[in-house]
């Protein structure tokens, strides 16, 4: 059993002692400090206090983490787990802080595109929850159920928020849930109640080999711009589309040492943290997109294989530029807003076509698009030739 002691230690700059509670378990020392201060006169040279008020105050605070620790088994707890156990057990943590810095970890692990998500999710939960800190307390299922229901109308929020902050919750109750021992800081688990929707299906976003020749060969509509976002979308299309449907993203990223005899060698940013090959794969540059290649190179000095980066800040900017172009041109090209295309559309188009049009298998797009489900195992034994 652990025992406490108030107690004194080296005095402060300004002459004033800094009052502890002494935690002595196993033999091991630990302490906890106090809001009371002492003066030197208050303490006897044996450093025992001698202020009634202040030792009132520590033999209460004693009694109780005596009686918390009473009512559990803790002779094998390090003082460590005895301090944390008796000064924050029954405190409620504040799951807003908590998700924020698990977001903060995400970021330092470069998941900078799940961290948004991730905060995203949050940030509408608060403003759910009218306050930006939400206590784990508050999370009981009937409010959780109540927060996916306001998601209900739309597309995709209505599953991958709930799915992000109930990873959230997990990773809180792994970090502060002591099962070995008993010491459970979050008692409550409501997710098990609750159901998740799914999102909606997407919509197949792919375009015939037709439209991709009129979108290719329509005028540009006027502008004043010296680069103009609608020739801007109409190349990063075709990029897009003579690369296997490369994303936005990794065309951004891409380094002057990925483009190597004639092909681009890299390795998919959503996916090289958690495959074992890092997601790496080799695609040849054809001559029709040589000239953008170099119409948009970089400077030699410059790491980057092409210049996005000096006009748009991340990858997410230069996304969202390609899609503003790439509307632009389909507005002046009469096509209903509804049917608008994006870059994703060309990712899109490029699966479909090979397989519709070029005979490819379903595993040989997979494979041209670096999917790894139903290749993983395969990728593990051979060595591939690309």
């Amino acid at each position: 059993m652990a025992t406490f002691k108030a107690v004194v230690r080296t005095p402060r700059k300004d002459g004033f002692y800094q009052v502890y509670i002494r935690v002595v378990q196993n033999t091991r020392p630990g302490y906890i400090k106090t809001d009371k201060v002492v003066t030197k006169q208050m303490v006897d040279k044996h450093g025992n206090i001698n202020d009634p008020f202040v030792n009132e105050y520590c033999a209460r605070m004693i009694l109780l983490y005596t009686d918390k620790l009473n009512r559990k088994e803790c002779a094998k707890w390090t003082v460590r787990q005895i301090i944390e156990y008796v000064t924050q057990g029954d405190k409620d943590i504040c799951f807003s802080d908590y998700a924020r810095s698990h977001i903060d970890r995400m970021v330092d692990r470069y998941q900078l595109r799940t961290a948004q998500n991730y905060r995203q999710a949050l940030g509408h939960k608060e403003r759910f929850y009218g306050t930006n800190k939400i206590m784990f307390g508050q999370l009981t299922s009937t409010q959780i159920a109540r927060w996916i229901q306001s998601l209900e109308q739309t597309h995709r929020a209505k599953e991958m928020y709930p799915v992000c902050m109930r990873q959230v919750f997990k990773a809180a109750v792994e970090e502060y849930n002591d099962y070995d021992n008993g010491n459970l800081r979050i008692k409550v688990n409501p997710w098990g109640k609750v159901k998740i929707p799914q999102s909606d299906r997407s919509v197949k976003k792919a375009i015939s080999p037709e439209d991709c020749r009129l979108f290719f060969t329509a005028p540009l509509p006027d502008t004043r711009m010296i680069d103009p976002l609608p020739e801007l979308g109409r190349d990063v299309a075709k990029m897009i589309l003579c690369l296997a449907g490369m994303n936005t993203v990794d065309i951004y990223e891409l380094r002057k040492e990925d483009y190597r005899n004639g092909c681009i060698c890299y390795k998919r940013a959503k996916t090289k943290k958690f495959r074992a090959d890092d997601a790496y794969f080799e695609i040849r540059v054809e001559p029709i997109i040589l000239p953008l290649v170099e119409k948009y190179l970089a400077e030699a000095d410059d790491p980057y294989l092409l210049n996005f980066h000096t006009r748009f800040s991340s990858s997410d900017s230069f996304n969202a530029n390609v899609n503003n172009g790439i509307k632009q041109l389909c507005k002046s090209m009469g096509i209903a807003k509804e049917k608008w295309y994006s870059a994703y559309t060309f990712r899109h188009t490029w699966g479909t076509v090979a397989q519709n049009d070029c005979g490819a298998s379903i595993a040989e797009v997979a494979f041209g698009m670096n999917h790894s489900h139903g290749h993983t195992i395969t990728r593990g034994y051979i060595k591939i030739d690309f």
